[in-house]
């Protein structure tokens, strides 16, 4: 199943190459029809092994359907967004490059595959964000993420070739069954590491991610939505040779976290919207990270799925939310009264009750779950004080409960799945650095939501809003300062 939707993505791009007319909705047409094989491949599941190089299991299917839905969605949109441009057909061609590059890393079974797949994407990604070669800007954009993210794809390659020197294998089947310690084992994890975080853009190698608004709007979806999330997938899928060195956890803890408050914080101080969607991409691969450092890898999984899909149709949609009001939820205003501060509350904990009934995880309060109860609950209860106070009302109320418990059910049931399908992968018991984490998670949502309580909480406020706003600046010369810089 999952060959033929590789084949057929592989036909549509053959097909883009050609000179045939309406070769761009005949590859669309190719890219919904991929997408049977690989459904089938999730809903009927047979006894998963590897061969050729690819891994025929449950989850690699259903890796390879997200990632060809999320195309589909970008080239239905870029069939309206290039119409008429001269360059068309190369866009086309190499979305369904990407997109094929893309299948064979989330679905390799061997190291070498998976690497050539990620350096191919991040080739394609940047020849599409250059796509007009006569936007200087746009070039330096894509000089920028191919630096980083090929840079990371390098060390990916060379950590494969360590581990074949050091196990005499590439196959990722292998590896999970047993890894012996050898002396290159740490450089082979650091290595590995490194890959992830440049592929997420985490911080210190943020720098090509908030520089990449220059991008067409149709290839900010996909790498926003496919491309960054790629380095959950690096350490998801290469977990047994790292999980065994105790100082992994620690550093992406501290760098997702630290990422994930810069990048919301940095969202928060942005004029412009596809900036706001890059700087919150940023804290959401940031939080991503942060659960991989706690141990949560279904959750990871759960979480980068739908992060792709909402940040896909966000960037999308990015030209209809230039005219709309501005989202008075992302200002994170505390709440207007004691009566919608308890709501919230009350919101949360029902949402966070879902949520752990969804991931049946009632018993597993001394594991690093509980961070995620708080998540879930911190997150919930804001969401219910933003939809309630716009326009209280019951109606409204009853609007806030929904959603918040509806989105608890949504997100627990998609970890619970990911818990399914991997089964061997544990949440470490609670020490006192991870409840020290949960601690300053709640005081910081406290700090958010009652800063105007707080003295001298304007100067302050001035002052912090200003540093964000010079720090998140992009590359000098990735900015368009003036419109005769950019020329079409």
């Amino acid at each position: 199943m999952l060959l033929i939707s590789i084949g057929l993505t592989a036909l549509a791009t053959a097909l883009c190459s050609t000179p045939a007319k309406k070769a761009e909705r005949l590859a669309v047409v190719l890219t919904a029809l991929g997408l049977l094989p690989s459904l089938a491949g999730v809903l009927l599941p047979a006894n998963g092994q590897a061969a050729y190089g690819v891994g025929f299991y449950p989850h690699t299917h259903f890796m390879a359907f997200v990632i060809g839905l999320v195309s589909l969605m970008v080239q239905g949109y870029s069939l309206r967004h290039f119409d008429g441009w001269r360059h068309q057909r190369r866009a086309f061609q190499l979305l369904n490059s990407l997109t094929l590059c893309l299948l064979v890393y989330a679905t390799a079974d061997h190291l070498l595959l998976m690497g050539g797949g990620l350096l191919l994407s991040n080739i394609l990604l940047a020849r599409l964000m250059s796509l007009n070669q006569k936007w200087k800007a746009a070039e330096q954009s894509a000089w920028m993420a191919l630096s980083y993210t090929g840079a990371g794809s390098a060390l990916f390659v060379l950590a494969s070739l360590l581990t074949w020197q050091a196990y005499g294998h590439f196959s990722l089947e292998a590896l999970g069954q047993s890894v012996p310690f050898t002396a290159t084992s740490p450089i082979i994890a650091g290595l590995l590491v490194a890959a992830a975080l440049a592929q997420s853009a985490i911080w210190p190698f943020h720098r090509w991610l908030i520089a990449s608004a220059n991008a067409p709007t149709p290839v900010s979806a996909f790498m926003h939505a496919g491309l960054v999330n790629g380095g959950a997938v690096i350490l998801f899928k290469t977990l047994p040779l790292t999980a065994q060195f105790s100082w992994t956890a620690p550093l992406l803890i501290a760098l997702g976290l630290g990422t994930a408050l810069l990048g919301t914080f940095w969202m928060l101080v942005q004029t412009d919207v596809k900036r706001t969607l890059t700087c919150s991409t940023m804290g959401q691969m940031g939080f991503m990270v942060l659960q991989c450092g706690l141990g949560l890898y279904p959750a990871a999984l759960a979480h980068m799925v739908w992060h792709g899909f909402f940040k896909a149709s966000l960037f999308l949609s990015a030209g209809s939310a230039i005219k709309a009001a501005p989202n008075a939820a992302l200002a994170l205003k505390g709440p207007k009264s004691p009566l919608v501060f308890l709501f919230g509350l009350a919101c949360g904990t029902l949402a966070t009750g879902v949520f752990i009934t969804a991931t049946q995880t009632w018993g597993m309060s001394h594991t690093t779950y509980a961070l995620l109860w708080l998540c879930c609950g911190i997150t919930s209860a804001h969401m219910a004080m933003a939809i309630w106070q716009t326009k209280p009302s019951l109606k409204r109320a009853l609007l806030a409960l929904g959603l918040t418990l509806g989105g608890a059910l949504a997100y627990g049931a998609s970890v619970s799945l990911a818990k399914a399908s991997f089964p061997a992968i544990e949440a470490p018991a609670m020490s006192p650095v991870y409840w020290a984490i949960g601690l300053a998670l709640l005081l910081g949502w406290a700090l958010s939501l009652f800063r105007e309580q707080l003295p001298g909480a304007t100067q302050a406020r001035h002052w912090l809003y200003a540093r964000a706003l010079i720090y998140s600046q992009p590359d000098a010369a990735s900015k368009t300062l003036y419109r005769s810089q950019y020329r079409p």
